[in-house]
């Protein structure tokens, strides 16, 4: 009798492994051989969680939350969604029905794609954009559909050539402010325009709102949903990862009318089931409770900010097009003829052990550029400005030498 060998599914063939994760894993390559090397790929931050928080799960385990809990989350955690909602960004969720607690704002995502695509459903994604954003696409079952942002516009979607895009099975639009590999933060104008071009063509706008805290020099988070006429088309998918340095605790949240809430939830009990008890029980305490440390790591990240731009002014061969004002991220353009992102992080990486992610990672619209993100100590980014100066000069220098341009 032959013997079936076991092979992946043919729908996973469009699912690449995350570039994001190819960095990392050359990275700790180079580490274990006794490298240092200087880590501008991971985008979390490096603080430890609030103690306050880690309390509180502490006290959760010992007190017996080790069941599972509500498919939808503990109605506390719910409440307390809600209400940070409602303050942040002004808009009222019945938490009840209108509130979902995921597995991390990625979960959230699927979960909300889940809920609203029926097979061959395209959804309009901006290039470049967060890596899982088509992926998650895919395995709902759609098609996604790539849009430029238009980088000498705050990487703002390219409207005309989003609506050349359209079909009769278009069903969604995603946007993500502020903006992960790019760190623009879109004006309210601007999502005001996001938010008519859904209106006008039946969309449904499902906003990533995971770096809502992170922004710098005066500019404000606007949630498309707080707009007149948004609430009811708007899928809000957000994360408690960045805010409160909650990366591994693995806890966002949906916010969103019933309906979709409630199919989300189906998912969600099919998927996850339920999410780590103790964990919501510190996800409570760090909606409800005290504030400062985010506050005070913001600030921090704006000082590595402030170095890094000022660095990269100095760094031949790359240029900032568009300033970054929100998330902790950089995405400088290479301004070398003939060079690939791939080429000059891998080269970044081997001559000078300066890890980034290539800008190819994030979509078609991402090759050449590279995300910078600064999510390592102040120290560390004075040495990888350094580090890269000194090989982006040897660099662009060997061009100039063997007659290709440079900047």
């Amino acid at each position: 009798m032959m013997t079936k060998s076991v092979t992946a599914g043919k729908r996973m063939d469009k699912i690449p492994f995350a570039g994001i994760r190819k960095a990392a894993d050359k990275a700790e390559q180079l580490a274990a051989k006794g490298v240092k090397v200087i880590r501008f790929d991971i985008g979390r931050p490096d603080f430890d969680t609030p103690v306050h928080i880690k309390e509180a799960a502490k006290t959760a385990l010992d007190q017996g939350f080790v069941h599972y809990a509500s498919n939808a989350g503990i109605p506390p955690l719910r409440a307390a969604l809600a209400a940070w909602v409602a303050e942040l960004k002004g808009i009222r969720y019945d938490p009840e029905k209108e509130i979902l607690a995921t597995a991390g704002g990625q979960e959230a995502l699927y979960l909300a794609l889940m809920s609203i695509l029926d097979p061959g459903d395209e959804v309009l994604i901006p290039d470049p954009a967060f890596g899982t954003f088509p992926w998650s696409v895919h395995l709902a079952g759609g098609v996604p559909v790539a849009v430029d942002l238009i980088a000498a516009d705050s990487f703002m979607f390219n409207l005309e050539a989003a609506a050349q895009a359209i079909t009769p099975r278009t069903k969604a639009l995603m946007v993500n402010s502020p903006h992960n590999p790019t760190g623009s933060v879109l004006s309210r104008e601007q999502l005001e325009a996001v938010a008519a071009f859904a209106t006008r063509y039946n969309l449904i706008l499902i906003s990533d709102e995971a770096y809502d805290h992170i922004v710098y020099e005066g500019r404000v988070h606007y949630s498309p949903a707080s707009f007149p006429g948004m609430r009811e088309r708007t899928i809000i998918c957000g994360s408690l990862s960045k805010t409160y340095s909650m990366t591994g605790w693995r806890l966002g949240y949906i916010a969103a009318a019933e309906p979709i809430v409630g199919a989300a939830l189906r998912v969600q009990q099919n998927v996850m089931l339920s999410l780590c008890t103790f964990a919501q029980m510190g996800a409570v305490a760090a909606l409800t409770q005290n504030q400062a440390f985010t506050a005070e790591m913001v600030k921090e990240f704006a000082r590595r900010r402030k170095l890094v731009l000022a660095g990269l002014k100095q760094v031949p061969g790359l240029e900032v097009e568009s300033e970054p004002y929100g998330t902790f991220y950089v995405f400088p353009k290479i301004t070398l003829p003939g060079v690939t992102s791939e080429q000059l992080a891998d080269y970044l990486l081997e001559q000078v052990g300066v890890c980034v992610v290539n800008g190819s990672a994030f979509g078609h619209n991402g090759n050449g550029h590279l995300r910078i993100c600064y999510t390592t100590s102040y120290e560390n980014c004075q040495e990888g400005m350094a580090r890269l100066a000194e090989a982006m000069t040897r660099l662009v220098s060997g061009f100039s030498c063997a007659g290709g341009a440079s900047r």
